[in-house]
């Protein structure tokens, strides 16, 4: 490859531009305003449902589960009782009552309410058995009655009594109020929501929260805390998408400041700034149009990352402008010279940059695909605005006298950075020795980085809602996490045979030995049909105990499963289809500890097919879903930086048209990638869905100036024929640019330091770490290989 050729082609590109320009300017103006006008459509993808695609196994498995059992998906309250007494006082009480009766009323697509006061339990008696309500006949005001009925809901034990330590706690200063709600589709969900169905969580989660917010419910006898995946979608657009705003704001702050202090002229700041919001605008109207929604957690990164680039090749071009319209005082030849110098470089940036974030493709996740495109759409778009605006722009005005002062343009830094790269010639193989030394140390940190998707851990404390949530956690019926199990058999009735009846018990207390499951008091947080047919079996042998239990004779069995299906119609329907072919056992988690639940769900796959060989066993909810997610990160990860390792090494061989030039302008690049990993796993900085985006986003920006680097070497050793000078040349007119520019972008994400939310100051930690190691590598390892290799081959004698 001649890069003086190419030089000189996008001379011939930044002529056509000026000789052009109105009418580009007026073409660049109209496709603005087309594309912006798609931003009235632009909305946030909020919480984890849309995490995954329409044929993924795991919304197919979930659609089919809500076929037959309703919406996954629940929203409920805890009360817990403050100071002395229990939840079965007159007061707390209609507390409940109200909370129940509001929630019923008031949240779109509620289906069923359960509570201590809504709960069906069936008793035994003279004639058989009979199904009460606690408070059938409304909550009384006598303390006799108001025993009575404590006493219905808390008889017995934990061991032989549902209720205990699942809806109500054994101390009775702990229950639920619990909501299950329709699917969401149907004619709700057109007038209402616009047939969105992400828009239907948000509203739910923020009708909740409205219910216990109101003044009514602002008591000291007594606390609230909200749950389900509706509530935590509502906190997540409460909390956390401003914080991303304010993350974008501070942003554009940075990057106006740091225009104005690099370039000190109004030009230098407007421009860049027009083109920089011109292009975001224009990337995320146009996909507006096409209905892609940007996910919450990670719409600040390609924003972030466009702006950081645009003031990164804005100084490129008007730093070279400048450099030449010192020398010549020609406007117009100045232009065509940056474009004729940064062209190519910048070009070549662009595309290994695109290349590192199109990689994300391979995660499989649709936020890191949304993230991937998006980015590599934004960073196109940023190119094509700046390289089109700045010379455009700096082209009008008069020329002026050149200044002979300074040498062939160069100020008193750049002269330094020449300097330092005569030391670096001198030290060279020093240089090469430590950045081998320190690779070696941070390569065992590597391989001991882990997946980490638990949210409360990855948000941290220092957000309101995280500490309300682990507040509500260390309750004794507090649980976020949870997750199910569907066993399907072909044949009808499957689960009137005694032998599969007794596999679901048996699973039960399997589940009760995973390490995540919950337990409260002494009983594990597992619930399926079981329980039910437990109470019906007793009610119907005059409430002995002794009968709470499933019978083990077929006939006996299949009455009470049909007698439950009638008169526990209700409950009895969450957990078993009309058929007897289908059940589905729910369980609560402690926590999402992410190489401990990959560790439980494989244990209870292997259960599951030993129990059950001749059903279909579906996992569902939190557990696979996080399970899930935590593969895809992993493997995709490594996919996706592989990807972007292999695509950019072939794109500077290409380009270099050099194997060895190639070669050695990866290294510098694989370095901060491997500090970046190795501070991870020193540091117990967790794999999870931002800070996956960390090595290839470092991988794809780094070789950004080891391009700018090599390429303006290259060219000037085919003009002097020797390497020493062309790495003097080269450092003295873009040795500063690259300073800059590092700084711009570690500056511009420093942002992240900031932040309440822990993902995101880890995340601005990793690029910072990342970004500034590929700076100096690139001032030191690069220089000193490419010296010691000489891929340019042999000097010319006598220059």
């Amino acid at each position: 490859m001649n890069v003086e050729k190419l030089s000189q082609f996008f001379g011939k590109i930044g002529r056509t531009q000026l000789r052009h320009r109105w009418k580009v300017l007026i073409a660049l103006i109209i496709v603005t305003v087309i594309c912006s006008s798609g931003l009235s459509q632009f909305a946030l993808d909020i919480g984890e449902d849309g995490w995954f695609g329409d044929s993924d196994d795991i919304t197919l498995n979930t659609k089919k589960y809500e076929e037959i059992f309703g919406n996954l998906n629940g929203v409920g309250v805890l009360l817990v009782k403050q100071g002395d007494g229990d939840v079965f006082s007159e007061d707390i009480l209609k507390v409940i009552d109200k909370i129940g009766t509001r929630m019923k009323d008031e949240i779109p697509f509620a289906d069923r309410l359960t509570s201590i006061i809504d709960v069906d339990i069936p008793v035994g008696n003279e004639e058989g058995f009979e199904i009460k309500k606690p408070y059938e006949n409304g909550i009384p005001s006598d303390s006799a009655e108001l025993a009575h009925a404590r006493a219905l809901v808390m008889r017995g034990s934990e061991k032989t009594n549902a209720l205990v330590n699942a809806l109500v706690s054994d101390d009775g200063r702990e229950t639920w109020i619990s909501l299950s709600l329709h699917p969401f589709k149907g004619k709700e969900l057109d007038e209402k929501f616009n047939g969105v169905p992400e828009e239907v969580s948000v509203a739910i989660g923020y009708k909740l929260m409205e219910i216990i917010e109101s003044d009514e419910f602002q008591n000291k006898g007594f606390k609230l805390y909200g749950g389900g995946m509706p509530f935590d979608n509502a906190n997540e657009d409460r909390y956390e998408v401003p914080e991303y705003g304010i993350r974008v704001l501070c942003s554009i702050g940075v990057m106006l400041l740091f225009l104005a202090l690099c370039l000190r002229n109004v030009f230098g700041v407007v421009v860049p700034a027009v083109a920089t919001l011109s292009a975001i605008a224009s990337v995320f109207g146009a996909m507006s149009y096409f209905g892609a929604k940007a996910d919450s957690a990670l719409v600040t990164l390609p924003v972030v990352l466009g702006m950081a680039l645009a003031v990164g090749y804005s100084v490129h071009y008007i730093k070279m402008f400048k450099l030449f319209f010192r020398r010549t005082g020609k406007r117009k030849e100045s232009a065509i010279k940056c474009v004729e110098e940064c062209g190519w470089p910048v070009l070549f940036t662009v595309l290994t940059t695109m290349a590192s974030f199109v990689s994300f493709l391979f995660v499989d996740m649709k936020p890191l695909e949304w993230m991937g495109k998006t980015s590599a759409l934004v960073v196109l778009a940023i190119y094509l605005y700046v390289t089109t605006l700045i010379p455009i722009l700096l082209s009008f005005g008069k020329d002026r006298a050149p200044k002979a002062n300074l040498e062939e343009g160069a100020t008193k830094l750049d002269t330094k950075f020449s300097d330092w790269s005569k030391f670096v010639y001198k030290k060279k193989r020093a240089f090469i020795v430590v950045t081998a030394l320190i690779i070696v140390a941070f390569i065992p940190g590597m391989f001991k980085m882990t997946a980490q998707l638990d949210y409360l851990t990855i948000t941290g404390d220092k957000m309101s809602y995280i500490r309300e949530t682990k507040e509500m956690l260390k309750t004794k019926l507090g649980n976020q996490y949870s997750y199910e199990i569907m066993i399907s058999y072909d044949e009808e009735g499957a689960f009137k045979k005694p032998e599969n009846m007794k596999a679901l018990l048996q699973l039960e207390d399997y589940l009760g030995t995973l390490s995540l499951t919950k337990w409260s008091g002494g009983k594990a947080r597992v619930e399926s049909a079981t329980s039910i047919l437990k109470e019906m079996n007793r009610a119907l042998n005059e409430g002995k105990d002794s009968f709470y239990t499933v019978p083990e004779d077929e006939y006996v069995l299949a009455q009470l499963m049909e007698l439950s299906s009638i008169e526990m119609r209700e409950d009895f329907s969450d957990a078993m289809d009309e058929d007897f072919k289908t059940t589905v056992v729910n369980v609560d988690m402690t926590q999402f500890a992410t190489e401990e639940a990959l560790a439980n769900m494989e244990s209870l796959k292997a259960k599951l097919a030993e129990l059950f060989p001749g059903a279909k066993c579906t996992l569902l909810g939190d557990m696979i879903r996080y399970s899930e997610m935590s593969n895809r990160i992993i493997f995709g990860g490594l996919k996706s930086f592989g990807f972007s390792l292999l695509i950019i090494a072939i794109m500077l061989i290409l380009a270099f048209s050099s194997l060895k030039l190639g070669l050695i302008g990866m290294i510098p690049n694989v370095a901060p990638v491997i500090l970046v990993g190795g501070v991870m796993g020193y540091f117990n900085f967790a794999l999870d869905f931002s800070t996956i985006t960390v090595m290839p986003l470092v991988l794809g920006i780094a070789v950004d100036d080891t391009i700018h680097l090599t390429t303006h070497l290259k060219m000037r050793y085919e003009q002097s024929g020797s390497c020493v000078k062309a790495m003097e040349a080269t450092f003295r007119e873009i040795g500063s640019t690259m300073f800059l520019t590092t700084i711009i972008l570690c500056t511009m994400f420093s942002v992240y330091l900031f932040s309440p939310m822990r993902f995101l100051m880890v995340l601005g930690i990793l690029i910072i770490i990342g970004l500034s190691s590929a700076l100096l590598a690139d001032y030191t390892i690069t220089p000193a290989l490419l010296h010691v290799a000489n891929p340019f081959g042999k000097e010319k004698e006598n220059v």
